[in-house]
């Protein structure tokens, strides 16, 4: 069995609240998702449900799938433990939840309902991922995801690769910082799940196939939440400066035009640093971070002359594409910067914002300039 799984029943055997005959009797649930029916108010529950045969890895290899998918309907969310016991020959068990997914128009509904179901059950996580769905629930959780047999497992995977890059190594895209967001001005950004295929990939043997970009799951648009509920939507750049210019993402990757020729740079060490200046009603927000270049297409050596035009043209590129940030926000009426909580009142909109942008470019790789054919005469 894999490691994780293998890990959880040994916590539970070993803490003495379970027997082995007790776990082997556990549904233990991976992903939740769910969807509402804005006209009836019906919730149509999705429960996938780890097989731990369908995870082994002992010889003999894995039997049936590595999770089976339940759906389920109700009224109300507290009747759905109980409706399992119908439907499935082992004990309800969602401890172990490694994502939430919810449909669109779900969220644009409000998830208010959902977020106090969750926290009024100690048994239930709320430090787990959530996402939103633009895809049909029904296809995403009835589908299998490649590299890891699980999906739930490939979705906290994935989420853990672009934690490293984030302050602390956490993304702030857990249920409990919805559930935070409510007493805040500033919106809560969470993921939106896109899946690449109109069919679910429903069968294990769709997995032989070599193109891993189909019938696959992406992450790029970010559902933008007020008090809870889903008002709107930003593209995948858009949702990178939300986390960088609200002092969230150290690390990330631009791309910058020097000399008419295009370089990126990783950034790196990103510092923050918002001033609030009541007197004269202005923030000003300085930023700097240290630059790595990976990718240099200008024919010239890095000489500190053309390393201080690198460093001015992501100056430039990062002070403008912010200004362009903040002109959503007030245009979107979302105060994306937070500029309300820090104490401003209801003319937030009006309040100028000044970005200031210093970089250093500190490593440019093991050649100072790139290679290149010599034309002969």
């Amino acid at each position: 069995m894999r490691r994780s799984y293998l890990s959880l029943f040994l916590i539970l055997f070993c803490s003495g609240c379970w027997d082995m005959k007790e776990i082997n009797q556990l549904a233990i649930v991976n992903i939740a998702g769910a969807d509402k029916d804005p006209k009836t108010g019906m919730i149509t529950a999705y429960y996938q449900i780890i097989n731990p045969s369908g995870v082994s890895i002992k010889s003999g290899g894995a039997s049936g799938g590595a999770v089976y998918t339940y759906k389920l309907k109700e009224y109300s969310s507290g009747k759905f433990a109980e409706q399992t016991t119908t439907v499935m020959p082992r004990l309800f068990y969602t401890p172990h939840v490694q994502l939430y997914i919810v449909s669109e128009r779900y969220a644009r509904q409000g998830l208010l309902d959902l977020i106090n179901f969750l926290e009024r059950d100690p048994g239930r996580r709320t430090n787990v991922n959530i996402v939103v769905t633009d895809s049909p629930l029904s296809t995403v959780m009835n589908s299998y995801t490649f590299l890891e047999r699980v999906p739930g497992r490939f979705v906290k995977s994935m989420f853990d690769l672009h934690a490293r890059n984030y302050r602390n190594g956490i993304m702030p895209t857990r249920f409990r910082d919805l559930a935070k967001g409510i007493n805040y001005h500033q919106p809560t950004i969470i993921p939106i799940l896109h899946y690449k295929s109109e069919q679910p990939a429903s069968k294990t043997d769709r997995l032989e196939n070599i193109n891993a970009s189909k019938e696959a799951m992406s992450f790029e648009d970010g559902a933008v939440f007020i008090n809870a509920r889903m008002v709107g939507r930003i593209d995948l750049d858009t949702k990178k400066y939300f986390y960088i210019l609200n002092g969230k993402l150290k690390k990330f990757v631009e791309s910058i035009e020097v000399n008419g020729e295009n370089v990126d740079v990783e950034v790196q060490d990103v510092e923050i640093n918002r001033d609030f200046n009541r007197s004269s009603s202005r923030l000003t927000i300085q930023i700097r971070a240290d630059l790595r270049i990976v990718n240099n297409k200008q024919p010239k050596p890095m000489t500190s002359e053309n390393l201080h035009e690198v460093e001015s043209s992501f100056n430039r590129t990062l002070k403008k594409k912010a200004k362009s940030f903040d002109e959503l926000s007030k245009n979107k009426d979302w105060d994306l910067l937070g500029i309300q909580d820090e104490g401003v009142n209801k003319a937030w909109k009006q309040l100028p914002v000044t970005f200031v942008v210093k970089s250093k470019v500190t490593t440019i790789g093991n050649t100072g300039s790139s290679y290149k054919v010599e034309k002969s005469e």
